[in-house]
């Protein structure tokens, strides 16, 4: 097992827990003998464990000076705080989870991120110390790939792909590559400096996923989800922006504030019947003719 899983079996036991005593946590570390072997934890290998799971989560377990010294996570805000951070979490958690059931892997189904291995590694350590990169890429609507040099300013996942925002030094725009559709990338010698007021989060924040288009107004959105696509709604939402605004027995209606793109449209259409668009008008007709084209294709 690797010691991130180690980390992560650690933070969930403490959180879970609220307060526990090192006896107690050794007794739930004995328990799990995927991890463990049966063996106790040492005080000394714990206390290494607590500094490594500042430095990579930035998660302080602090100790009660009375009492039973119980243990505590004590700033608890943090789980919560950061996307990567959460991310991190629940993916490690995930795999600390898994790694424990291998008996049962043909049983466990899974889907693949395409080229997340291939080039992601290279990209985040330029990102890292903004690094130029060399890049050969070759979109689905190219005959041959074409070798040109990016600054990668942020990397975000969508629909189980990775994209790379990044900017074209030779025609000094920003444009999204998709990590599956590079055949090659190498670091360069060659620095660049990343905008001071250059946010990722904010830069996606008015769109759905990775399409993006000024020219489409921000607007406010209303959703009807019918009595049972109401709870998928709530439990995975669209949008950082949406807000129940009714509910009853027989739909839910959700207000959502975005700039509708083409992949925001294709996930409407992917609900069928039980989505309606409320508002705005122009979206509802928009989705109409879309739904109408989709008939046509079928007579």
């Amino acid at each position: 097992m690797s010691l991130i899983q180690k980390y992560i079996w650690v933070i969930k036991i403490i959180h879970r827990s609220g307060r526990i005593t090192l006896k107690e946590l050794n007794e739930k570390w004995r328990q799990n003998t995927d991890l463990s072997r049966g063996e106790n934890l040492p005080r000394q290998t714990f206390d290494r464990w607590k500094g490594g799971i500042l430095d990579m989560f930035g998660i302080v377990i602090d100790c009660e000076q009375h009492g039973r010294y119980h243990y505590y996570i004590a700033n608890p805000e943090v789980l919560s705080e950061g996307e990567l951070r959460t991310w991190l979490l629940e993916t490690y958690g995930t795999a600390e989870t898994l790694s424990s059931s291998i008996s049962i892997h043909d049983r466990i189904l899974t889907e693949n991120i395409p080229s997340s291995q291939d080039f992601l590694a290279t990209i985040l350590e330029a990102m890292k110390s903004n690094i130029v990169l060399q890049m050969t890429f070759r979109s689905f609507s190219m005959k041959e790939a074409k070798t040109f040099l990016v600054e990668p300013y942020c990397v975000k996942m969508s629909a189980l792909r990775w994209y790379m925002l990044a900017r074209n030094v030779d025609y000094n725009y920003l444009r999204l590559y998709s990590l599956d559709r590079i055949e090659g990338v190498n670091l360069t010698d060659a620095h660049f400096v990343l905008p001071k007021d250059f946010c990722a989060k904010e830069y996606f924040a008015e769109y759905f996923g990775i399409v993006l288009d000024e020219s489409a107004p921000l607007q406010r959105i209303v959703l009807r989800a019918d009595k049972c696509h109401q709870h998928y709604m709530r439990t995975l939402p669209l949008h950082h922006s949406q807000k129940e605004i009714y509910a009853c027995d027989d739909y839910a209606d959700f207000e959502l504030a975005l700039r509708p793109t083409y992949d925001f449209y294709m996930k409407l259409m992917s609900f069928g019947n039980m989505i309606k668009v409320l508002e705005p008008e122009s979206l509802q007709e928009k989705i109409y003719k879309w739904l109408d084209k989709t008939i046509e294709v079928y007579k």
